[in-house]
């Protein structure tokens, strides 16, 4: 049961953080495809992702990995620190990453419907490119503890 779990735990990092790193990408490239529409439809594409990858995968990889710290019983600096690093990423993720895709989804739409593409628009999804890069470099930093699990206190 213990490698099962380890197994399902270890892939949902893998999509968790292929997702991360890939949405502003793609977000971004898309973007600059076309006009309005097609901003409009990358920026709904990455609300999209986050439903059907981000999300699964942060509930997946918590009650995984909480899970297996109870089943072996670990302990360590570097998992508290993991774990804080983690809670403190939903937060990021929510307060600052979802704010600024929220308002830059209405933003585009109002674009695409006809309505003039604000400057605002640009500034919002500049910062939620941000956002999610710092996100997935905080994802990276808890791989690496993950990882090499150092002897911090």
């Amino acid at each position: 049961m213990y490698w099962l779990m380890k197994i399902v735990h270890v892939l949902a990092v893998v999509v968790l953080l292929g997702i991360l790193h890939m949405a502003p990408f793609w977000r971004k490239r898309l973007a600059a495809v076309g006009g309005a529409q097609a901003r409009a439809t990358a920026n709904r594409s990455v609300r999209v992702a986050d439903l059907i990858f981000t999300l699964p995968g942060w509930v997946v990889v918590l009650a995984t990995g909480i899970m297996l710290i109870i089943y072996r019983g670990m302990h360590g600096g570097w998992l508290h620190l993991s774990l804080l690093l983690f809670l403190g990423w939903l937060v990021l993720w929510h307060v600052l990453v979802l704010r600024s895709r929220k308002a830059m989804i209405t933003q585009a739409d109002e674009a695409a419907a006809g309505g003039p593409a604000s400057a605002e628009l640009a500034q919002h999804e500049r910062q939620w490119q941000q956002w999610s890069y710092l996100s997935a470099l905080l994802a990276v930093l808890i791989l690496i503890l993950m990882v090499t699990q150092p002897q911090l206190w």
